[in-house]
């Protein structure tokens, strides 16, 4: 049988976020990772997240960019999804 249905994927996301989880939530930054690179997204987005008042880096998993900025501004990524 052939079927056109996909497996949702989850993607990994990180995110710079200033004052998450309350209204004044900003994302700023929210890429999505590659191993290629990894450490120096990592780097580039701590740095980032340093000279923004009120700046954090959050992991977000997510299955698109629309789900993952829409966890940022909650502070990161749901436990459930961890776990998958």
């Amino acid at each position: 049988m052939v079927t056109l249905a996909k497996t949702p994927q989850l993607h990994f996301f990180l995110a710079v976020v200033a004052h998450p989880g309350t209204d004044h939530a900003k994302v700023h930054n929210l890429r999505l990772t590659h191993e290629d690179g990894y450490d120096a997204l990592l780097d580039e987005l701590d740095r980032q997240a340093r000279a923004i008042d009120g700046g954090e880096m959050h992991i977000v998993i997510a299955g698109d960019r629309s789900a993952a900025y829409t966890d940022a501004l909650q502070g990161g990524t749901r436990e459930e999804l961890l776990d998958q």
